[in-house]
Order: C-alpha cells, then structure tokens, then sequence
C-alpha cells in the first residue's frame, strides 16, 4: 500500500509486523542574485520493520517539499514523512535542508524504532557563477517499488539571469510504502 498523501493503515487480523519504505521530502532549491542558486537538499530513506496489532491504526504523514527562495533569498526545508504504529513505535524518514548562500542543503536522515536501514539524502550542488545547482537526491529509490519521479528530491537553485533574479524550484513531497 503506498502513501502519496496523508492517510492511515489498519493492519490485517494476524499481522504483528509490517514493512515500512519512507522516503522525507526534499528541501527547496535557492533563488538566485548575482549568482546562480544551490539546490536543496534531498529526503532521507528508511526501511524500517515495524510491529504493529490488528484494531490499532498506523498513521501515515507525509512531508511535504521545502518552498524555493524567491529572488536573493534562501529556501525553506522538507518536512519529514513519519509512519506511527499507535503503540510507540515511529518510523521518520527527515526532509532535506534548504539552501543557503551559495550552498546547496544537506539531506536528510531518519530513524527507525527496531530494526532497519537508514541511508541519507545527498546533499544539493552548490550555487555560484551562472550554473544553478541541481536538488539532491534520495539514497534509495525503493525496495518493493520505484518512488514516483519526484519523491524526496531537492528543488534546483535558480539560474542566473541578469539583470533579473529567479525563484527556486521547491522540493519534491515525501513518501510511504507498507507491505507485508
């Protein structure tokens, strides 16, 4: 069952444990001035196994991208995607960081309450000169099923275009898949 949005799981009769892919979305990318402006950074990932008891839903958030900057202004971070078994037990996957100055944002982590894998987001390429800097990306792009195209990536820093600045472009909205 995948989340592209907000929502809530009940597991089955029987089912003590699920599987949890959660990816955080992704920083917004910087806009630009005299230069051209970094990219976000990207959503982490985890794979997470996560007990849970038939009556006790599991809620499902889900982050939602960093704004780009606006002209000369840094951009906003991801909001993280968290998956709460109602007993406890929290998977969070962490947006990316925005873009500062000519930096691009550090990615995002996570965590898992048992056992799991966390791998971090890569972090936006710098901005500068008149190349913006692409948005990072998430380590995993699935294990069950490809992420849609734009899950968890940081938004891409605006180009430099004189005598005008330019808006970022803002990071890409997390996203959840459970399985058992």
């Amino acid at each position: 069952m995948d989340f592209q949005s907000d929502g809530q799981f009940a597991p089955p009769a029987g089912v003590a444990s699920v599987f949890v892919q959660a990816w955080g979305a992704g920083g917004g990318g910087s806009g630009s001035d005299v230069n051209a402006g970094p990219g976000g950074g990207g959503g982490g990932f985890v794979w997470c196994v996560l007990p849970v008891q038939s009556g006790t839903p599991v809620t499902v958030d889900i982050g939602t991208g960093g704004a780009g900057g606006t002209d000369n202004t840094s951009s906003q971070p991801g909001t993280p995607s968290t998956v709460d078994n109602g007993l406890g037990g929290v998977v969070t996957a962490l947006g990316g960081l925005a873009a500062t100055g000519n930096s691009g944002g550090v990615g995002g982590f996570g965590s898992c309450p048992g056992q799991g894998t966390v791998r971090q987001g890569a972090v936006g390429g710098a901005g500068g000169g008149s190349i913006p800097g692409l948005g990072g990306r998430p380590a995993v792009d699935g294990v069950i099923q490809p992420a849609p195209p734009a899950a968890g990536i940081g938004g891409n820093g605006a180009p430099h275009a004189p005598p005008n600045e330019r808006d970022g472009l803002p990071g890409g909205a997390g996203y959840v898949v459970i399985w058992w």
